[in-house]
């Protein structure tokens, strides 16, 4: 399989080495701006023309203890594979030529409105990654909650990574929160082999488009595609709180928020080797769970979650030194999700 590089690189990484003329610049920046967990994903070259095949060790020989004159019995590992396929994305971007020519900054204005069609990729990817299941459309990649569908079961199976906050709503008002472990060995975006990672931008210069009564006019067109998907090379590098009724978070006693805040301890703690430093391990959270830790900072038992201040820049949430992030992605519609 091959990697960029020594490891796998994030979007910044990857502009740095395929920016001379500031167009690769521009779509990073405008993803990152967009979307704060393209900040974080590492990238990797699938070994598939179409996405990635993952060999997963399923378990491993256990040794026994040697006897004079007495055998030891053979053991072998087992392994397992998944093959992760990746989808193409693609919008076309057209700005009307006598709008360009009315605007001081012709590039600049080009720009701002190509920005909008970059945020959309970014959003688009970013619902995949939580929510993407193949098995129900094939315009998705498989994403983290079909991989984590159930609560409970053995370690080194998926359902023992997801914890239940014991909070679930009958309805669809629930919500979770994924400890997410980037990393070259654990959870990455993948790209088709032998192809470009990230997204990619083509001027395709002035066209005659149509609007949406059939007529025709001149425009200049940008298209835009990505090859994309996500693997998830250890069940153990990801953990996730379930079952968070968003309804009753801005209700719950002091004793049943420290209640909560234990579930993400004990989920935190089930990810492999979190302190690895090939690893980044970010907590992403929707609107409502971020409002709970924040305001838990003055709660009375809280010795778990803390806030950095930063310069020039918006105070960050940790929990036991995991950074908390606002993700949009996270909806607060989720159906309960089923023990073992």
């Amino acid at each position: 399989m091959a990697i960029l590089g020594a490891q796998s690189l994030t979007l910044t990484d990857w502009k740095k080495r395929l920016a001379p003329d500031g167009s690769i610049d521009f779509i990073v920046e405008a993803l990152m701006n967009s979307n704060p967990i393209m900040q974080d994903i590492v990238w990797k070259e699938g070994n598939l023309p179409t996405g990635n095949r993952t060999t997963v060790r399923a378990s491993i020989p256990t040794p026994s203890v040697r006897h004079i004159n007495r055998g030891v019995e053979r053991h072998k590992s087992t392994t397992r594979q998944v093959q992760d396929t990746c989808i193409t994305l693609e919008d076309r971007s057209t700005v009307d030529v006598m709008a360009v020519k009315l605007a001081p900054d012709k590039e600049q204005f080009r720009r701002s409105e190509d920005a909008a069609f970059v945020a959309g990729f970014s959003d688009a990817v970013a619902a995949n990654i939580f929510y993407g299941d193949s098995e129900d459309t094939l315009d998705q990649f498989n994403g983290l909650s079909m991989r984590y569908n159930i609560v409970g079961g053995k370690k080194n199976e998926a359902g023992y990574q997801v914890v239940s906050a014991g909070t679930a709503n009958a309805g669809a008002l629930n919500t979770s929160a994924w400890f997410v472990g980037w990393g070259s060995h654990a959870t990455t975006g993948i790209f088709p082999k032998h192809s470009q990672a990230g997204l990619k931008m083509r001027d395709l210069g002035e066209n005659t488009v149509t609007d949406a009564d059939g007529r025709e006019y001149q425009a200049l067109t940008t298209l835009f595609t990505w090859d994309v998907g996500m693997a998830v090379q250890d069940i153990r590098a990801n953990a996730a709180v379930r079952n968070i009724d968003c309804a009753k978070l801005g209700s719950l006693s002091s004793a049943d928020k420290l209640k909560l805040v234990e579930k993400f301890i004990i989920a935190k703690n089930r990810v492999r080797n979190i302190q690895n430093r090939d690893k980044k391990v970010v907590l992403y959270v929707p609107d409502s769970v971020y409002n709970f830790f924040e305001l838990y900072l003055l709660d009375k038992n809280n010795v778990y979650v803390t806030r950095q201040d930063i310069m020039n820049d918006v105070p960050r949430l940790y929990l036991s030194g995991i950074e908390i992030k606002k993700c949009d992605a996270i909806t607060e519609t989720e159906t309960a999700v089923a023990t073992a």
